[in-house]
């Protein structure tokens, strides 16, 4: 089934939840305090990690062989995960153990990405129309929407940090915009939801054919649905930014270091 969905529309409307006055005083909290933006890096290097392990959830090779450059995908989040660790920990060393991130356990990156893929689940269960392509094609399209338009939001907001130096809200900047760039060169989840739907499929398993005849049961609500969920669960997430001490305590209850030494 052809998707009518206009996704620069859609990410237009959706950047208006960004105008949400706690979450932009979150991203302005954000991008004035090093430890912020480190835990930031870190979280968005844990969240890229599991895009990278997304297509896992398909979990039928000859439909993921059906996608278009899958595997190129896969080795950029792998790099978005591996960039944003390296910036974080050459500019942020204070909040490094080591080489070992300070409060792994408080990242967000898994609990945002886990949550949103739950929810986005038990809609398209609701709806008729779970199968694990459904859900793997509308949680991706709704986390690239959310990317495009957050990283772009912290983005800005770091280039004009009155309290970061130069240097650092250039590399910062830099990383962040990079991964955008990369986002918008992939082919689209939408053309790939109708190059999926258009493909021969002789030859293909039942298991296979499954997947691809519940794929003609998913609509452009699913996709906005997801798109919408991402974005609102990331705009709650960002305003807790906006209480400096408890954020900010509430990370550092998580110290490997402290943990490690009460521990011996």
């Amino acid at each position: 089934m052809r998707i009518r969905l206009d996704e620069a529309a859609l990410r237009r409307e959706l950047a208006g939840r960004l105008e949400d006055p706690e979450f932009r005083l979150g991203l302005r909290s954000l991008a004035a305090d090093p430890f912020f933006v480190a835990f930031f890096l870190m979280s968005v290097s844990q969240g890229e990690g599991l895009g990278e392990a997304a297509v896992g959830m398909i979990g039928q090779e000859e439909v993921a062989g059906l996608i278009h450059d899958l595997r190129r995908q896969e080795l950029e989040e792998r790099g978005h995960k591996e960039q944003t660790r390296a910036v974080a920990r050459e500019l942020f060393p204070e909040t490094f153990v080591g080489d070992r991130y300070r409060y792994p356990d408080a990242l967000e990156g898994r609990p945002y990405y886990l949550s949103v893929l739950a929810m986005n689940r038990e809609q398209l269960s609701r709806e008729g129309r779970l199968s694990r392509l459904n859900q793997y094609l509308t949680t991706t399209f709704g986390y690239e929407v959310m990317v495009v338009l957050l990283y772009d939001a912290v983005a800005r907001e770091i280039e004009r940090s009155p309290t970061l130096p130069a240097e650092t809200r250039e590399r910062v900047v830099a990383v962040l915009d990079r991964i955008l760039a990369e986002e918008e060169t992939h082919l689209g989840v939408l053309e790939q939801h109708e190059a999926l739907c258009s493909a021969s499929r002789k030859g293909l398993s039942a298991e296979a054919r499954l997947l691809l005849e519940a794929l003609e049961g998913l609509t452009a609500v699913d996709y906005r649905f997801a798109a919408r969920l991402s974005v609102d669960e990331v705009v709650e997430m960002m305003k807790g930014y906006a209480h400096p001490p408890t954020c900010r305590g509430r990370i550092e209850a998580f110290d490997l270091a402290a943990g490690a030494a009460g521990r011996s």
